[in-house]
């Protein structure tokens, strides 16, 4: 639980790589995919204007070890207790917050850093006078370092930037 700072909170809870099952038919075909993935579950009373970046993603280390994260700036990021999370083979730490250098990577303190090359992009801009909200989700690779001098050999996952107004 994190509280907003207007006398409100957020209830959030994140896991990263976990395992997940996936059947998907479409037009008489089937996919049955098994793979690593994030789950991500959220609710609460958000300040009326609200931005934030968010990452989350799944992969490997340098030495096979299986890694995930979760991680923000803008939203549920006080300096500790945040929703912000690193899994090594399935143990999860808190890091310390990060800052996003728009949606191209994330620099961590110490000097860690995720690089991230989009391959696909959700976007969209709504204005409904009362509410309004813009975001740019694109999915992609990862490279670079986490904190404590793990080396990302690969990962797959998301970037977003989010301005809303509800």
């Amino acid at each position: 639980v994190c509280p907003t700072g207007e006398g409100e909170y957020v209830w959030t809870r994140k896991r990263a790589d976990i395992p997940l099952e996936c059947d998907v038919r479409v037009n008489g075909k089937r996919w049955q995919v098994e793979a690593r993935g994030v789950h991500d579950e959220s609710a609460g009373y958000h300040p009326r204007h609200t931005v934030w970046s968010w990452s989350a993603g799944v992969g490997r280390s340098g030495d096979g070890r299986s890694v995930g994260w979760n991680l923000v700036s803008g939203i549920n990021d006080p300096p500790q207790r945040s929703e912000r999370g690193i899994w090594i083979d399935g143990e999860p730490f808190e890091p310390g917050p990060v800052s996003f250098e728009g949606l191209g990577a994330i620099g961590f303190d110490g000097g860690s850093r995720l690089h991230f090359d989009s391959e696909c992009e959700r976007r969209r801009e709504e204005n409904l006078l009362l509410v309004r909200y813009a975001y740019r989700q694109p999915f992609g690779r990862f490279a670079g370092s986490l904190p404590g001098g793990i080396e990302l050999e690969g990962g797959l996952g998301v970037m977003e930037h989010h301005d809303a107004v509800w």
